[in-house]
């Protein structure tokens, strides 16, 4: 996963972008309380592909005069959040130590390919708790979605998934130049109380020492609920999807404080830019399907692509068609 944002980060263009689709052929899914969703034909390169436009969608919507005081709640919390931070890891860990969940990462490799670790997963509460914003979850969710398109030859599924795949690359690529922007230290990194902010760090040192820069904002947050918002506003006739994702949220709010990943004022930002994201791929997604004729399918100027260098290199490309 790290690789795959190491590369959209440096990747010159290399795909050509895409030709619109002349004829854009939908499916409409109606809800019990007879409301209806219109999907378009599944393209995963096409949706993938749309990422930088979602992305300025994302932040032309993030400040928007109506969203301001939201902006303004995020700085707020944030601010407060980071007076008390030190108050708050410390007490996290009394209440793990005296629950019993441990505040080490004990996941451990169930499954090797020559040597090679291939499958991770929690050997215990606390790492079980960590495991919901390992990655794996979010994968995991993305191939059901894909799975279950092509099977059943489900549109709204199909790109519920595509959205998904998006929605990693866009929230990864935000949060990893916040990062690299902020350079806080993490809690078990600290060389302070709350941490150290060493904005700018060179290419080079956040590379080699990623814990001293990478706590602000969570991207493990970020992603968990930009996988959570895709979901939902895909299936709002599915009631358990709230609760059942904020509460595993929650659990991972809990672990990553309780194992010194993350501060609690590191949140804020990245549950905002995780719902944001998800919202804005979601619903760009709906609005594409229900356009008829030429227009049907966006044209894009921007892309990205899926790209494959020769060493071997996994990552994705952006190209800019004049």
């Amino acid at each position: 996963m790290k690789n795959l944002l190491l590369s959209l980060l440096l990747l010159t263009p290399l795909f050509a972008a895409p030709a619109a689709a002349q004829d854009a052929p939908s499916r409409a899914y109606t809800l019990k309380d007879g409301s209806t969703l219109t999907y378009a034909r599944p393209g995963l390169w096409r949706t993938v592909g749309a990422g930088p436009h979602d992305w300025g969608v994302f932040v032309k919507e993030s400040f928007k005069k109506e969203n301001l005081p939201w902006l303004a709640a995020i700085g707020a919390s944030t601010l407060i959040l980071i007076e008390y931070d030190q108050k708050i890891y410390d007490n996290t860990k009394r209440l793990g130590k005296k629950l019993g969940i441990s505040s080490v990462d004990k996941t451990k490799t169930y499954l090797k390919v020559g040597g090679v670790s291939i499958f991770r997963g929690p050997s215990d509460l606390g790492s079980a708790f960590y495991f919901v914003g390992d990655g794996w979850v979010n994968l995991g969710l993305m191939g059901y979605f894909e799975a279950r398109g092509l099977l059943k030859d489900d549109w709204r599924a199909a790109q519920t998934g595509h959205q998904l795949a998006e929605g990693l690359l866009v929230t990864g690529f935000t949060t990893q130049v916040m990062k690299r922007v902020s350079g806080r230290e993490t809690p078990r990194a600290a060389t302070a109380p709350r941490g150290v902010w060493r904005m700018f760090p060179s290419f080079k040192d956040f590379q080699a020492h990623r814990t001293r820069y990478d706590a602000f904002p969570s991207g493990h947050l970020a992603t968990c609920m930009m996988t959570l918002t895709v979901i939902d506003q895909n299936y709002p006739d599915k009631w358990f999807i709230r609760p059942v994702g904020y509460a595993l949220l929650g659990a991972l709010s809990f672990q990553m404080v309780n194992n010194g990943v993350h501060w609690a004022s590191d949140y804020p930002l990245g549950l905002a830019v995780g719902y944001g994201v998800g919202r804005a791929i979601a619903a760009q997604g709906r609005t594409a399907a229900k356009r008829s004729g030429p227009q049907a399918v966006r044209q894009q100027a921007l892309t990205m692509a899926p790209y494959l260098s020769q060493d071997g290199a996994v990552g994705a490309a952006m190209t800019y068609r004049f």
